[in-house]
């Protein structure tokens, strides 16, 4: 591939998602909006030339409230939500059915088939993808995207980027994104194995990337709710793993933050 066809296809990419921008996420705005909608998307990275962004410092949270909040979502997973789970899928025929394998959680069922299971950390996506192997078949949601993104995050707590509603919104989300693909793919049974695990791992992508703005927006007191300095540490964590797909549906949250417009 020569020079001008590199040159090309980065400036049609560009032209692509300027479209897309434009058909779309600006329509029905005013021209005051569409300016506030643009200067928002290029101070949270999502947009404009890119370079190095220096993070934003929050006050950052003492651990307490963190250590206090993943406790309760570990013992509402390993309670009322575990119980609901085996109410679907039926009880392992052994005492405890929830094991850990390395980091990742996994469900025993009734009929002895395991199920990655929701946590506090990001080896759910390693469980799936090692169950799907969706990178084979080049879906790259796991690997590219969903396990990096996760551990940027908390890479990004521990360099004290977030206060503690961040911090907190930051855990409520990574659980969320978690339950909402264990049910889609374990109780409701929509992601079937095959030899070739193709058309299932685009469908996780799909609907990942749907589910996605629901947990963003509802998760802890939301993302439109907190600090400025978390939204923007926020969006500069997740930004660089996005694809121009991807990026859509987060422009359709920071749209939502501002002016309230429905996701679709």
């Amino acid at each position: 591939m020569n020079v001008l066809t590199v040159f090309l296809t980065l400036f049609l990419s560009s032209l692509s998602l300027h479209a897309q921008l434009e058909a779309s996420l600006l329509e029905g705005l005013s021209k005051d909006q569409q300016s506030l909608f643009k200067e928002r998307l290029e101070v949270f990275g999502l947009i404009g030339k890119e370079k190095r962004q220096n993070p934003r410092r929050s006050k950052p949270s003492t651990g307490k409230d963190t250590l206090k909040l993943l406790r309760a979502l570990q013992n509402e997973l390993e309670g009322a939500y575990l119980v609901n789970a085996q109410g679907v899928l039926g009880s392992c025929h052994r005492g405890d059915c929830l094991s850990q394998d390395g980091g990742s959680r996994k469900l025993e069922d009734a009929t002895g088939a395991t199920h990655c299971y929701p946590y506090t950390n990001c080896e759910y996506y390693r469980c799936m993808e090692e169950k799907y192997q969706c990178m084979d078949v080049g879906v790259e949601y796991f690997q590219k995207l969903a396990k990096p993104t996760c551990e940027s995050y908390v890479s990004n707590i521990k360099k004290g980027l977030f206060s503690s509603k961040g911090e907190e919104w930051i855990y409520t989300v990574m659980v969320c994104l978690q339950k909402g693909l264990f049910e889609e793919c374990s109780l409701r049974g929509n992601c079937p194995e095959s030899e070739s695990n193709e058309s299932t791992c685009r469908h996780i992508t799909e609907f990942t990337l749907k589910f996605h703005p629901g947990c963003y927006i509802n998760s802890g007191v939301g993302v439109c709710k907190l600090p400025l300095k978390d939204q923007v540490n926020i969006w500069r964590t997740v930004g660089p793993f996005l694809t121009e797909r991807e990026k859509v549906e987060a422009f359709k949250v920071v749209k939502y933050c501002l002016f309230k417009t429905p996701i679709e």
